[in-house]
Parts: C-alpha cells; sequence; structure tokens
C-alpha cells in the first residue's frame, strides 16, 4: 500500500498527529517536500514531539523514516531533533534514511529570507525566515548544495565559496563559517543514501508519505504569492521522491474550523474576542515561529477546491473537541463577488479575488460532545456537499485520541 496524508487547507491541520496515528501501519513514513518550517506537533501523552524534519513516524514502534530529495534539509535542525529523541529515550540512527540527492539550507539562505522579507514591506507573504524559498531557489539556479556534494570537502568547500561570493555580490549578504557545515554533516553522513540505494526497499515497503503545509499553501495551486515555497498538493509526491509510484490513496486532513500563519486572503476569517476565543481553545500558535494563527470558520469552497485539486479520496477530521460547548458554529458554503446583489460563485479559480470575496454561511446547532445529534448533522452535511467521506475525526491531542466513523 502506498499512501499520502496531506493537508487540505493552509497547513496546521494537525497532521503530524494523524500521520503518527496511521504510521502504525506502514514500514516508512516518506517526507517528500518542504524544509524545517513544517512543524508537525505529536502529542504521545508523557512526552511531546515536534517535527520540523523528522517524519511523523511513531517512534514506539518499528515504522522508520524517509527524507526524500525533494525537501531541503537545515543539518543542524535535522541533527538537534535526532538528538533530542535520544534524550528521552529513542535511538532513531538505525530507523531513518537521507536522500543523497537533498538540498541543503544554508545560513545565507536564511539571511537572505529576511533580507526580502523587510525588502517587501506592505508585501510581505510571512515567511518563517528558516530559508526554504531561497534554498529552492538556488536549486532552481542550479547552484545549491547537495548532501552528496559534501561527501568530497574539495569540492563542497569550492561551491560553498561559490555560493557566498555570489550572495556578497548579489545581495551584499557575507559568510565565511564553512565548517559549521562540515562539523554538522558529519553528524550525518551515516544516515544518508542514493535514491537508487532504498528504492527497491521502498517498492516492496508499505509506505505513508507525509505532506507539509497545506494544498491551499502549494506554489502552483495554493494562493499564490501568500504561498510555501515547493509542492504541497500529492502532486508533489513523485517529484520530491524523483521516480513515479503508485499512489493508492489519498488522505485529507482539515480541521472542523480554519487557520493561517503569515498573510494571505482568509475570506471566513474571525476577528477580535471571537477569534481570541477560538485561537486560545485551539492552541493557535505556530508550532515553529510561536506565531498566534489567524482563525477563522471552516470555508466550504476553498475545502471543495482542495479537494478537487488533489483528487482526495478520503477526509480525516480534526479539532472538532475546539469547538465543543459553542453555542453556534458556521460554515461559509458560497462566496458572492459585489455584495448582496453580486455574482454567487463556489470558488474563484482567479485566487486573487479571494480578498474580495463575501460569504454566506449556514448556521449550525453547537454540541457538547461529539456524540451529539448535533456533530453528526456537522459531519454529514460537509460529506454531503464535498461526496467526501470523513474516515476519522481527531478527538483530542493525543496521538491516541482519535476515532473511525462507521
Amino acid at each position: 500500500m502506498k499512501a499520502v496524508c496531506f493537508g487540505l487547507q493552509w497547513g496546521d491541520e494537525g497532521k503530524g498527529k494523524v500521520t503518527t496515528y496511521l504510521s502504525k501501519d506502514y514500514d516508512y513514513v516518506v517526507r517528500y517536500s518542504g524544509g524545517s518550517n513544517a512543524g508537525h506537533t505529536v502529542e504521545y501523552g508523557d512526552f511531546k514531539l515536534v517535527h520540523h524534519l523528522v517524519p511523523s513516524f511513531d517512534v514506539r514502534t518499528k515504522t522508520k523514516g524517509y527524507i526524500a530529495n525533494g525537501v531541503v534539509v537545515d543539518l543542524k535542525v535535522l541533527n538537534d531533533e535526532i538528538d533530542e529523541l535520544k534524550k528521552i529515550g529513542f535511538d532513531i540512527s538505525e530507523r531513518i534514511k537521507i536522500s543523497s540527492l537533498a538540498h541543503v539550507v544554508l545560513p545565507v539562505h536564511k539571511l537572505l529570507d529576511e533580507k526580502f522579507e523587510l525588502s517587501k514591506g506592505s508585501k510581505a507573504v510571512g515567511t518563517t525566515k528558516r530559508g526554504i524559498g531561497p534554498a529552492y531557489a538556488d536549486k532552481v539556479h542550479r547552484i545549491g548544495l547537495r548532501l552528496v556534494d559534501l561527501k568530497d570537502k574539495d569540492v563542497a568547500l569550492e561551491k560553498l565559496q561559490f555560493i557566498s561570493e555570489l550572495y556578497k555580490n548579489l545581495y551584499s549578504i557575507e559568510w565565511s563559517d564553512y565548517n559549521c557545515v562540515f562539523e554538522e554533516y558529519e553528524k550525518l553522513k551515516n544516515y544518508v543514501v542514493s535514491p537508487l540505494e532504498i528504492k527497491l526497499e521502498l517498492n516492496n515497503s508499505n509506505i505513508l508519505f507525509e505532506g507539509t503545509q497545506g494544498v491551499l499553501l502549494d506554489v502552483d495551486m495554493g494562493s499564490y504569492p501568500y504561498v510555501t515555497g515547493t509542492y504541497c498538493n500529492v502532486t508533489g509526491v513523485e517529484a520530491g521522491l524523483g521516480y513515479p509510484v503508485k499512489i493508492e490513496k489519498r488522505i485529507g486532513v482539515f480541521k472542523a474550523y480554519l487557520t493561517r500563519v503569515g498573510e494571505g486572503p482568509f475570506p471566513t476569517e474571525l476577528f477580535g474576542q471571537e477569534a481570541e476565543e477560538l485561537r486560545k481553545a485551539g492552541k493557535e500558535y505556530g508550532a515553529t515561529t510561536g506565531r498566534p494563527r489567524r482563525c477563522g470558520w471552516l470555508d466550504l469552497p476553498l475545502l471543495k477546491y482542495a479537494i478537487e485539486i488533489s483528487d482526495c479520496d478520503e477526509m480525516i477530521m480534526t479539532k472538532a473537541d475546539v469547538l465543543s460547548g459553542m453555542e453556534k458554529i458556521k460554515i461559509g458554503i458560497r462566496y458572492k463577488i459585489g455584495g448582496d446583489t453580486g455574482k454567487t460563485l463556489e470558488m474563484p479559480y482567479e485566487l486573487n479575488m479571494l480578498n474580495k470575496v463575501h460569504v454566506e454561511y449556514l448556521e449550525f446547532p453547537g454540541w457538547k460532545s461529539l456524540d451529539d445529534k448535533s456533530f453528526e448533522k456537522f459531519v454529514n452535511f460537509i460529506e454531503s456537499e464535498t461526496g467526501r467521506k470523513i474516515t476519522y475525526v481527531s478527538t483530542g491531542a493525543l496521538v491516541s485520541d482519535i476515532v473511525e466513523l462507521g
């Protein structure tokens, strides 16, 4: 079985927890895109992990992890994660592999990321400043440093000096501490494998591919330019892995409400006390940056769009428990352009129109627990409107807090 677990919104849907829960039925969890800007929080009960680069496999099982060449790797972040796992009693050194063709996030990428954001002023996207966009840009510019380059220190040093000189000339960014890259690579080199080395093993394994961010942040199909620097859609699996693979199941994860971090359109966004109450109830603060997330009601046109472009087979709902106790709950069901007399539409494919739409809402009675008929009505409505079955519902923060729907 080859399946992919990915986000149907602007990230932060709880993919890490869901992927970890599902991982027990797979041999490998494979990260196919993104970088350390991902923040997949997993609560085990007696300990908590925040995955930035280590794939979200259940560390208590025998499932393994593979970081494919579509990921850009911050060597220090990855080393720190592996060390943190060792400290709490989980040595994953025999359970993790990294593609030798994965590109490296360098200190200059972070400096440029910050410089770009500051230069954009009011048009800043709100990146995590982790250097992800510049690392992917250097990959496309054909000047990037890959893990395989670090096998030969002389080759790597020549590349690093070339990159450093370019950044000095083009961006007035100076950096020459190459030793920090070599030191971090030394700690990781035993995990690095050629994609061909591991291909046969992966082909004969049950794999759960793990997406980062969400479909609405996909660099091509998301709410551009307020997106991340890579492919968050399921179409990124083959590109990130490096060769064709048949995906048999596409599992889309979404929240019972909606959040986003950073700038960009958000038609169903809430403000003031209502937004703050939802933010506190859902603990909506970025796992990577700590930034408060913008919060709003579930947006059905956006969800339908994400399902359509991902060809999602089934869905898993998270954080429905956060809404428990609310008197009324809303779903944005359609958009209007130009106010009450404007044209009604489901989803403007001109994504720049998102910040101009007016939302029509349907109100649902709240629920006190997920056993209430009101919650069942909420689920049934979403299923009927999207044409997709909600197979699981997350009922709390712990990995084990998840129930299968009949």
